[in-house]
């Protein structure tokens, strides 16, 4: 596994947005879709600030991440958020998610350096697949909702 993000660009684009989950996932997303990357795409558009990144293991795209790593201070921690991570179908099963969620961790961290971050994201209450990957991850529970998915929580030091 040679896990690496990698910009969206007009080479990568298509490839990225004809990336899809599996049909029994779609709704995992508030927009139930199985091809979740060009809502991501397009809510990168709008919402300034954003980063899209296409991930690879070695040449093949395998998925993507659309997070936030400065959403504002709180308690003197700064507050990044993941809005998504996806893996195309394809890829489910290898640990793949895991693997770049650490290496988004790690971005978050370098990003940051220095300060002491918390990093949100949140997912459908029946994805039971992501509420064990995050949980192992040690992401907590907290008791709020975002568009009726469970909001979670990983306070990582510097």
């Amino acid at each position: 596994m040679l896990l690496q993000f990698r910009e969206i660009t007009e080479e990568n684009y298509q490839e990225f947005i004809e990336l899809e989950v599996k049909p029994d996932q779609k709704d995992c997303f508030f927009f139930k879709s199985t091809k979740p990357n060009m809502m991501t795409l397009a809510q990168a558009y709008v919402f300034k600030g954003t980063e899209v990144l296409a991930i690879y293991d070695g040449e093949s795209m395998i998925g993507g991440v659309y997070f936030d790593t400065n959403c504002g201070i709180e308690d003197e921690r700064t507050i990044a958020w993941l809005t998504r991570l996806m893996i195309d179908q394809k890829y489910q099963g290898n640990g793949y998610g895991r693997r770049a969620m650490e290496m988004l961790i790690n971005r978050i961290k370098m990003a940051n350096q220095g300060k002491s971050i918390r990093l949100g994201l949140s997912y459908e209450p029946e994805n039971e697949l992501a509420k064990n990957l995050y949980t192992s991850m040690g992401f907590k529970s907290s008791d709020e909702m975002v568009d009726d998915q469970v909001v979670v929580w990983l306070d990582i030091d510097p």
